[in-house]
């Protein structure tokens, strides 16, 4: 059974999709994109931009919705962070199940990780490699410097970019997995912002820089490339080596005659091996045979039993998902959290409930343990601070049940909004943000009206941009 399918959209319905959006973004203005200007701020095009289709992404059905394997994502990135200019800022994460295989980043700092990449990146210096490179991408401003060089190329990236992303969005059906198949005409979206050769290299090079500054192995960017250039004989087109150019240069700049010791050694492997399950078990979703692409794809027992619990939770056979992780040997955050999950979907929650005190009693400030916890028994989350969209996204949902346990419709329709507009749907964000002011009372009428005009200042900056789809 195939849980995921691939849709397989008509010429004439891609066609039409692009042609509306050639019309849309032709009498577009070209934005400043000015690499000095601060980062996240709405006088900030390159932000309004990178923004603006980070939340259409981040409401994709193609969306990877697991915490755990973000905490991951987000400890590994800041081991790289410290080598660039990127220091001290955030770095937006996104990972998307597809069929293709691809990383790219976006204006804005914002940075997306599709979960069939993870057949290749077998250990965690090859992830390493990858982050390297395109955190350089970043940090290079290759975005602006292209923009530069020829405005023109700018305008048909954005004319792409919407084409791709509004197919991607338009194709969601009653499935609800439907847009899974993101990774295929939108897959243009993010090949449009493809650098040149030059640029490439340069962030080869400036990604192994830092790879080395932060005492890792460098060897895992050549391991990279060599494992995408033997998965590509079998396939026609690898979208990592389409966007990622001038193969054979790589490989030469790759290949290092030195040993270096890897302060990766000193780490949890297993932190990356149950990250790498967490992404396969979404991405086994599109197999006709789910289980048998797992035990191919992820060899390790505790991994494997991980992925196959995980991919039975999303399938909604929690009792399965139990099974599964009742033969694992050593447990942690990942199988923990899936286990408080499976229990809460059974409507076993004093089970539940056990798990997430245990681990609350190690991290009381993790986001979402914290915040399921708060929904199982009722109470208010937590107030913790949250950089990250998928770490707001837990509060919201809890605070949305909260309140609709409290019968406090106003509040319930606040966070729903939040959640709706970080999704990419402002307009109807906007009007359940109308219909919570309009019933709100006394002590929360000024937050809400505060976010109100907060949604009007992005929308207005993101219409001066000429950055309008419609909503799905």
């Amino acid at each position: 059974m195939r849980l995921f399918s691939v849709v397989t959209t008509k010429l004439t319905f891609i066609t039409l999709v692009f042609s509306l959006s050639v019309s849309h973004f032709s009498h577009a203005s070209i934005p400043d994109l000015e690499a000095n200007k601060d980062e996240r701020t709405l006088s900030n095009p390159s932000y309004v931009l990178g923004q603006y289709w980070f939340r259409k992404l981040n409401g994709s059905r193609a969306l990877i919705d697991f915490p755990p394997a973000y905490d991951y994502f987000k400890d590994t990135l800041s081991i790289l962070l410290p080598q660039t200019d990127l220091y001290n800022k955030t770095v937006e994460i996104t990972f998307l199940n597809s069929s293709q295989s691809n990383a790219f980043v976006i204006p804005g700092n914002h940075m997306f990780l599709y979960s069939d990449i993870m057949e290749v990146i077998t250990n965690e210096d090859m992830l390493l490699g990858l982050l390297a490179h395109e955190l350089a991408h970043l940090d290079l401003q290759h975005y602006e410097r292209q923009r530069q060089n020829s405005s023109e190329e700018l305008r048909k990236t954005l004319v792409m970019l919407g084409a791709g992303i509004a197919a991607a969005l338009a194709g969601a059906g009653s499935d609800a997995t439907t847009a899974l198949w993101l990774g295929g005409i939108a897959n243009q979206a993010e090949n449009t912002l493809t650098y040149s050769r030059n640029q490439e290299q340069e962030a080869d090079r400036r990604g192994r820089e830092y790879l080395v500054k932060a005492d890792i192995n460098p060897d895992g960017m050549t391991q990279l490339f060599q494992a995408f250039f033997k998965k590509a004989l079998g396939r026609p087109k690898l979208e990592f080596l389409s966007t990622h150019p001038s193969p054979d240069t790589r490989m030469s700049d790759s290949f290092s005659t030195d040993t270096k010791e890897s302060i990766l050694n000193q780490r949890d492997g297993r932190d990356f091996e149950f990250f790498r399950a967490s992404l396969l078990a979404y991405r086994a979703g599109l197999e006709d045979q789910p289980y048998q692409y797992l035990s191919q794809h992820v060899h390790n027992r505790d991994p494997s039993h991980f992925a196959k619990a995980l991919f039975a939770y999303l399938v909604q056979a929690p009792e399965r998902a139990i099974h599964y992780l009742e033969q694992i040997q050593t447990h942690n955050r990942y199988t923990h959290y899936l286990l408080a999950l499976s229990y809460a979907s059974l409507k076993q929650n004093n089970q539940a409930i056990k798990i997430l005190d245990k681990e609350l009693n190690l991290a009381p400030d993790n986001i979402y343990f914290s915040s399921l916890n708060a929904q199982l028994t009722n109470q208010k989350p937590s107030i913790v601070k949250a950089n990250y969209l998928y770490q707001k996204r837990i509060i919201w949902r809890a605070y949305i049940q909260y309140y609709k346990n409290l019968n406090n419709k106003s509040m319930a329709l606040y966070y729903r909004s939040l959640l709706d507009f970080n999704r990419g749907k402002e307009k109807t964000a906007s009007i359940l943000l109308k219909r919570a002011i309009k019933s709100s009372d006394k002590v929360n009428i000024e937050k809400l009206k505060n976010t109100e005009k907060e949604f009007e200042r992005i929308i207005k900056a993101e219409k001066d941009e000429d950055l309008e789809t419609k909503e799905d």
